[in-house]
């Protein structure tokens, strides 16, 4: 395949998923700090003066009183701090900061309706639904390709662009696009392609999920002490930190326990490793280690982490913002540069 060719295709792979993209990169470059957004969302919810307060079981007893017929997930519970349930049914979410003394309701919101989470379904679905949610898988696929033929079609200059021996002549409009298009295209290419090899394989679970229908969970109230089954697994594993536990949502279902251990590599997401603890009896059922699953589990777990820039601190986030901005600002210099030829070809 010749240049020429190679050009059109790269072009129209980007006109194609140009307006989409900038969607997609916007939204990245805001989610890079979703941590630190949602941080300063919650601080109203947020206690004082209980350093050594965690009272898990009283929080779980009235979340289950006011909430019986939701899906249950802890997902914050530190000493002194409030607890967060994120509470689920199939077409809705809310977040409840439950104190962490008394077990008492603080505050009850939308999460759809927060910042973050509304930027977030943006990102994955364009608010369309199912439709959506392929469309972005389609759309991550078209800029995969875009890049791919980008590298083969600049794979000459790569060099001297990282070197910074192109020229930006500011005279001439599509050379000077074309010269920034190479610049960021170069120096964001490695981090792009994971992002967008990330991004496809989420986009792929999220369309996957989007089709199959919801099952309204069911009430399980549990009649035992949490807070013991997590001292259980920290005398027995003390290397393990639990982050996340979802109660039941069926009868059937045990209670599991999420976390990281401390030999885990930083890329490793927390949701991979799994304590499962018997709904009745409180008893450790299983476990299971991310560090010795297989190779495509191993992968599996990394891909979140990887996606969102999960591993590190604001340098990480400064970069990642900076790289989901890449993907806009590719694809309007890619339709200069491409609105500029066409009309100097008429």
């Amino acid at each position: 395949m010749n240049n020429r060719t190679l050009l059109k295709y790269h072009s129209y792979l980007g006109l194609i998923a140009g307006v989409f993209l900038i969607i997609i990169g916007l939204t990245g470059a805001v989610l890079a700090f979703n941590e630190d957004i949602d941080e300063a969302i919650f601080k109203p919810y947020q206690v004082e003066g209980y350093p050594n307060s965690l009272a898990l079981d009283k929080a779980i007893e009235t979340v289950q009183n006011h909430f019986p017929e939701w899906e249950a997930r802890i997902v914050h519970f530190k000493k002194g701090e409030s607890i967060l349930f994120n509470l689920r049914l199939p077409d809705a979410r809310r977040f409840v900061f439950v104190h962490p003394e008394t077990g008492q309701v603080i505050a009850n919101i939308d999460a759809n309706n927060t910042m973050t989470k509304w930027i977030l379904k943006l990102h994955y679905s364009f608010f369309a639904g199912v439709v959506g949610r392929i469309w972005v898988l389609i759309v991550g696929i078209l800029f995969f390709l875009s890049l791919i033929t980008g590298v083969i079609l600049y794979r000459k200059v790569i060099i001297k662009t990282l070197l910074f021996k192109v020229k930006i002549k500011r005279g001439h409009t599509r050379n000077f696009y074309s010269a920034w298009h190479r610049y960021v295209g170069v120096w964001a290419l490695l981090l792009n392609l994971v992002l967008v090899i990330t991004g496809v394989f989420l986009a792929y679970k999220v369309a996957k999920g989007g089709l199959e229908t919801p099952k309204m969970p069911e009430f399980v109230k549990l009649n035992l002490s949490v807070e013991e089954s997590l001292n259980k697994i920290k005398s027995a594993y003390p290397d393990f930190t639990p982050t996340y536990i979802r109660l039941p949502r069926q009868a059937s279902s045990a209670i599991t326990v999420n976390g990281v251990f401390n030999t885990d590599p930083f890329y490793y997401s927390q949701y991979f490793n799994k304590f499962l603890i018997d709904n009745k009896t409180g008893e450790i059922k299983s476990v299971t280690k991310v560090s010795e699953a297989g190779l495509l589990t191993r992968l599996d777990s990394m891909i979140s982490p990887l996606h969102f820039g999960q591993y590190g601190g604001l340098v990480i986030k400064l970069l990642y913002c900076f790289i989901g901005l890449s993907g806009p600002f590719l694809s309007i210099t890619g339709f200069v540069i491409w609105y500029k030829k066409r009309n100097k070809s008429k």
